[in-house]
Protein backbone atom coordinates (compact mmCIF):
# COMPACT_ATOMS: atom_id res chain seq x y z
CA UNK A 1 0.00 0.00 0.00
CA UNK A 2 2.83 2.39 0.90
CA UNK A 3 4.64 1.67 -2.37
CA UNK A 4 1.42 2.22 -4.34
CA UNK A 5 0.84 5.53 -2.56
CA UNK A 6 4.37 6.70 -3.38
CA UNK A 7 3.97 5.74 -7.06
CA UNK A 8 0.71 7.67 -7.32
CA UNK A 9 2.30 10.76 -5.71
CA UNK A 10 5.24 10.58 -8.13
CA UNK A 11 2.89 10.32 -11.12
CA UNK A 12 0.82 13.32 -10.02
CA UNK A 13 3.96 15.39 -9.40
CA UNK A 14 5.38 14.53 -12.83
CA UNK A 15 2.12 15.54 -14.53
CA UNK A 16 2.21 18.87 -12.71
CA UNK A 17 5.82 19.55 -13.70
CA UNK A 18 5.07 18.66 -17.32
CA UNK A 19 2.53 21.44 -17.71
CA UNK A 20 4.59 24.08 -15.89
CA UNK A 21 4.14 26.17 -12.81
CA UNK A 22 1.50 28.65 -11.74
CA UNK A 23 1.47 32.04 -13.41
CA UNK A 24 0.01 34.91 -11.41
CA UNK A 25 -2.14 37.53 -13.17
CA UNK A 26 -1.24 41.21 -13.31
CA UNK A 27 -2.54 42.05 -9.86
CA UNK A 28 -0.15 39.59 -8.25
CA UNK A 29 -2.89 37.31 -6.96
CA UNK A 30 -3.90 33.84 -8.04
CA UNK A 31 -6.31 33.16 -10.87
CA UNK A 32 -9.79 31.75 -10.29
CA UNK A 33 -8.84 28.66 -12.32
CA UNK A 34 -6.91 26.24 -10.08
CA UNK A 35 -4.29 23.74 -11.21
CA UNK A 36 -4.23 24.59 -14.94
CA UNK A 37 -1.94 27.63 -15.06
CA UNK A 38 1.08 27.19 -17.33
CA UNK A 39 4.10 29.49 -17.36
CA UNK A 40 4.91 31.61 -20.41
CA UNK A 41 8.42 30.12 -20.41
CA UNK A 42 6.99 26.61 -20.87
CA UNK A 43 4.74 27.76 -23.73
CA UNK A 44 7.63 29.50 -25.47
CA UNK A 45 9.64 26.31 -25.19
CA UNK A 46 6.99 23.97 -26.58
CA UNK A 47 6.16 26.30 -29.52
CA UNK A 48 9.80 27.14 -30.30
CA UNK A 49 9.21 30.74 -29.16
CA UNK A 50 5.94 30.95 -31.12
CA UNK A 51 7.67 30.15 -34.38
CA UNK A 52 5.66 30.87 -37.53
CA UNK A 53 6.35 27.34 -38.75
CA UNK A 54 4.13 26.11 -35.89
CA UNK A 55 1.08 28.21 -36.75
CA UNK A 56 -2.06 26.08 -37.07
CA UNK A 57 -4.50 28.90 -37.80
CA UNK A 58 -5.62 32.46 -37.15
CA UNK A 59 -8.90 33.88 -35.86
CA UNK A 60 -10.48 36.92 -34.28
CA UNK A 61 -8.89 36.00 -30.94
CA UNK A 62 -5.36 35.60 -32.28
CA UNK A 63 -3.02 32.89 -33.53
CA UNK A 64 -3.05 29.17 -32.70
CA UNK A 65 0.31 27.41 -32.52
CA UNK A 66 1.23 23.75 -32.42
CA UNK A 67 3.32 22.84 -29.38
CA UNK A 68 5.10 19.69 -28.32
CA UNK A 69 6.36 18.71 -24.86
CA UNK A 70 9.58 16.84 -24.24
CA UNK A 71 7.67 13.54 -23.94
CA UNK A 72 6.02 13.97 -27.35
CA UNK A 73 2.64 15.23 -26.10
CA UNK A 74 1.23 17.69 -28.64
CA UNK A 75 -0.93 20.70 -27.71
CA UNK A 76 -2.55 23.67 -29.43
CA UNK A 77 -1.66 27.07 -27.94
CA UNK A 78 -4.01 29.98 -28.67
CA UNK A 79 -2.27 33.34 -28.20
CA UNK A 80 -4.32 36.53 -28.02
CA UNK A 81 -3.07 39.25 -30.35
CA UNK A 82 -2.65 42.82 -29.11
CA UNK A 83 -5.61 44.02 -31.18
CA UNK A 84 -7.89 41.59 -29.32
CA UNK A 85 -6.83 42.65 -25.82
CA UNK A 86 -9.67 45.10 -25.30
CA UNK A 87 -12.61 44.44 -23.03
CA UNK A 88 -14.29 42.12 -25.56
CA UNK A 89 -11.13 40.06 -26.02
CA UNK A 90 -10.66 39.69 -22.28
CA UNK A 91 -14.32 38.74 -21.87
CA UNK A 92 -13.96 36.06 -24.57
CA UNK A 93 -10.83 34.73 -22.86
CA UNK A 94 -12.59 34.52 -19.49
CA UNK A 95 -15.70 32.95 -21.03
CA UNK A 96 -13.61 30.22 -22.65
CA UNK A 97 -12.02 29.34 -19.32
CA UNK A 98 -15.34 29.52 -17.48
CA UNK A 99 -17.01 27.03 -19.80
CA UNK A 100 -14.19 24.55 -20.26
CA UNK A 101 -13.44 24.26 -16.54
CA UNK A 102 -17.10 23.42 -15.88
CA UNK A 103 -17.90 21.00 -18.69
CA UNK A 104 -16.25 17.85 -19.99
CA UNK A 105 -17.51 15.85 -22.94
CA UNK A 106 -15.99 13.60 -25.59
CA UNK A 107 -17.22 15.98 -28.31
CA UNK A 108 -16.05 19.23 -26.72
CA UNK A 109 -12.39 20.21 -27.05
CA UNK A 110 -10.50 19.94 -23.75
CA UNK A 111 -8.76 22.91 -22.12
CA UNK A 112 -5.40 21.84 -20.67
CA UNK A 113 -4.22 25.15 -19.27
CA UNK A 114 -4.06 28.92 -19.46
CA UNK A 115 -1.48 31.65 -19.00
CA UNK A 116 -1.68 35.30 -17.94
CA UNK A 117 1.69 37.04 -18.05
CA UNK A 118 1.68 40.84 -18.29
CA UNK A 119 -0.24 41.59 -21.50
CA UNK A 120 -0.05 37.98 -22.65
CA UNK A 121 -3.23 35.87 -22.66
CA UNK A 122 -2.91 32.26 -23.80
CA UNK A 123 -5.04 29.12 -23.74
CA UNK A 124 -3.73 25.57 -24.17
CA UNK A 125 -5.92 22.85 -25.69
CA UNK A 126 -5.64 19.24 -26.68
CA UNK A 127 -4.16 18.92 -30.17
CA UNK A 128 -6.53 17.89 -32.97
CA UNK A 129 -4.31 16.57 -35.80
CA UNK A 130 -6.86 16.78 -38.63
CA UNK A 131 -7.47 20.50 -38.19
CA UNK A 132 -10.82 22.21 -38.72
CA UNK A 133 -13.87 21.09 -40.65
CA UNK A 134 -13.42 24.21 -42.83
CA UNK A 135 -10.10 22.85 -44.12
CA UNK A 136 -11.75 19.57 -45.18
CA UNK A 137 -14.72 21.25 -46.84
CA UNK A 138 -13.30 24.36 -48.52
CA UNK A 139 -9.48 24.39 -48.44
CA UNK A 140 -8.54 20.97 -49.80
CA UNK A 141 -6.04 22.29 -52.32
CA UNK A 142 -4.18 24.39 -49.75
CA UNK A 143 -3.43 21.95 -46.95
CA UNK A 144 -3.59 18.47 -48.43
CA UNK A 145 -6.66 17.43 -46.41
CA UNK A 146 -8.52 14.41 -47.74
CA UNK A 147 -12.04 14.68 -49.11
CA UNK A 148 -14.57 13.56 -46.52
CA UNK A 149 -16.79 10.62 -47.37
CA UNK A 150 -20.53 10.86 -46.79
CA UNK A 151 -20.17 8.42 -43.90
CA UNK A 152 -17.56 10.70 -42.29
CA UNK A 153 -19.74 13.79 -42.85
CA UNK A 154 -22.72 12.15 -41.16
CA UNK A 155 -20.53 11.03 -38.25
CA UNK A 156 -19.13 14.56 -37.83
CA UNK A 157 -22.66 16.01 -37.85
CA UNK A 158 -23.69 13.52 -35.16
CA UNK A 159 -20.59 14.30 -33.05
CA UNK A 160 -21.30 18.04 -33.22
CA UNK A 161 -24.97 17.48 -32.38
CA UNK A 162 -24.02 15.44 -29.30
CA UNK A 163 -21.58 18.10 -28.12
CA UNK A 164 -24.14 20.89 -28.55
CA UNK A 165 -26.88 18.79 -26.93
CA UNK A 166 -24.65 18.37 -23.89
CA UNK A 167 -23.99 22.11 -23.66
CA UNK A 168 -27.66 23.04 -24.14
CA UNK A 169 -29.44 20.44 -22.04
CA UNK A 170 -27.21 17.99 -20.16
CA UNK A 171 -24.35 19.98 -18.60
CA UNK A 172 -24.51 20.95 -14.90
CA UNK A 173 -24.96 24.54 -16.06
CA UNK A 174 -26.61 25.29 -19.41
CA UNK A 175 -24.52 27.12 -22.04
CA UNK A 176 -25.47 28.43 -25.50
CA UNK A 177 -22.49 28.32 -27.88
CA UNK A 178 -23.61 31.11 -30.31
CA UNK A 179 -20.67 30.70 -32.72
CA UNK A 180 -21.10 27.26 -34.26
CA UNK A 181 -19.41 27.09 -37.68
CA UNK A 182 -17.01 24.76 -39.56
CA UNK A 183 -13.90 26.65 -38.41
CA UNK A 184 -14.90 25.96 -34.78
CA UNK A 185 -15.26 22.21 -35.32
CA UNK A 186 -11.99 20.29 -34.87
CA UNK A 187 -11.21 16.79 -36.12
CA UNK A 188 -9.06 14.07 -34.59
CA UNK A 189 -7.02 11.37 -36.35
CA UNK A 190 -10.18 9.30 -36.78
CA UNK A 191 -12.07 12.39 -38.10
CA UNK A 192 -14.26 12.33 -35.00
CA UNK A 193 -15.35 15.89 -34.26
CA UNK A 194 -15.15 18.19 -31.25
CA UNK A 195 -16.73 21.61 -30.81
CA UNK A 196 -14.31 24.42 -29.95
CA UNK A 197 -14.13 28.21 -29.36
CA UNK A 198 -16.42 29.20 -26.49
CA UNK A 199 -15.62 32.92 -26.41
CA UNK A 200 -19.18 33.97 -27.30
CA UNK A 201 -20.95 31.50 -25.04
CA UNK A 202 -23.94 32.62 -22.97
CA UNK A 203 -24.99 31.09 -19.66
CA UNK A 204 -28.68 30.29 -19.40
CA UNK A 205 -30.18 31.37 -16.04
CA UNK A 206 -31.88 28.67 -14.00
CA UNK A 207 -35.45 27.81 -15.02
CA UNK A 208 -35.18 29.68 -18.34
Amino acid sequence: VVVLFILIKCYVSSRHRKFGGVVNPENGGTTSVPNIEISIEVLKQVTNNFNEDNILGRGGFGVVYKGEYYDGTKVAVKRMESAARGSKGINDYQAEILVLTKVRHIHLVSLLGCCIDGNERLLVYEYMPQGTLTQHLFDLGENGCSLLTWKQRIQIAMDVARGVEYLHTLAPQIFIHRDLKPSNILLGDDTRAKVADFGLVKIVPDEK
